[in-house]
């Protein structure tokens, strides 16, 4: 059951101070039932940083060892990509992107991925991570919905799909080729993988969950995670799956152990996320948020 946190109207400068109320949820049930309980604490949850980002943000990379971001922002017509750098919190650099960009992922070699979607093709541009300069273009079947950088530092996942099909094409970074394909369900939004490149992570519209091996397309779980995902992300162990979400009041972040396959918990994310990043210390989560006219990154401490 999804757990609602009551959203306040916020201007620009309001968001950086946005007051948040925890909720914490103990797992109840297992095989997969996703059934929770919540209770509610007083203690306010503050970012422990807040960052600017351009107006129209639409999405960001993982944030990189050498204390970078990427950021994609779209405006009617158009779209750039800007480098942040989450020390100075100042963008150093803003590149034109393809106007089709709709997701930036960027991979642990430096690699920087950008998924391409229009009326009915798609693709994946390859760019330097330094420069943002393009080295390559992959064409997809169908319109791009989400990217997923592999930890192995080579492999781009790509989900792209149209009303009739969709799937998660694997992109090798190194030969700028697309190779298999693992067939996905319909309404699957947002994608994310296990640091070993085995299991592969779905998000419905519908609020589930789908784990799928790799190497087979077999679907090996299935659970329900109560209201509709936005985005995914993992942790750098594997062991732990975030799932962006919104209710009809709120957002949060359901914080599923893969293991047992039952949310432990639910964070509170700010209004108009529209991405969730974990930290490479697996000890933050960055909140994307973002409208036609403003953006902004918000640093969460995970619980210990």
């Amino acid at each position: 059951m999804g757990i609602r946190f009551r959203r306040r109207s916020a201007t620009p400068s309001a968001l950086a101070s946005l007051v948040f109320v925890a909720a914490v949820a103990a797992a109840c049930g297992s095989g997969g039932s996703g059934a929770t309980t919540a209770t509610l604490s007083t203690r306010p949850v503050l970012p422990t940083q807040t960052l600017p980002g351009p107006a129209g943000l639409a999405g960001g990379s993982q944030p990189q060892p050498d204390g970078y971001m990427w950021l994609l922002a779209r405006v009617p017509g158009a779209a750039d990509l800007h480098l942040l750098n989450l020390t100075t919190a100042k963008v150093t650099q803003v590149v034109p992107a393809t106007a089709s960009s709709v997701v930036v992922a960027q991979s642990p070699s430096g690699l920087v991925g950008v998924g391409l979607a229009t009326g009915t093709t798609g693709a994946l541009e390859l760019r330097n991570g330094s420069s943002g300069v393009l080295v390559s273009t992959v064409p997809l079947g169908a319109p791009v919905k989400d990217v997923f950088a592999g930890a192995d530092g080579t492999t781009f996942y790509v989900l792209d799909g149209t009303p009739t099909s969709a799937s998660v094409t694997l992109v090798n970074s190194q030969t700028g080729k697309a190779s298999v394909s693992v067939p996905v369900p319909l309404d699957t939004v947002a994608v994310a993988v296990d640091p070993a490149g085995q299991t592969l992570f779905t998000a419905g519209s519908s609020g589930t969950i789908d784990q799928i091996a790799i190497g087979s397309g077999t679907v090996t779980g299935s659970y329900k995670i109560g209201v509709t995902p936005i985005q995914l992300a993992i942790s750098p162990s594997g062991t732990t799956l975030y799932v962006l979400r919104s209710t009809a009041t709120a957002d949060n972040v359901a914080v599923v152990d893969v293991a047992t396959e039952a949310q432990v918990r639910a964070l509170p994310a700010p209004a108009h996320s529209v991405g969730v990043e974990a930290s490479l210390d697996g000890h933050s989560l960055y909140l994307i948020v973002g409208t036609g006219t403003y953006g902004n990154i918000q640093v969460f401490a995970l619980p210990g």
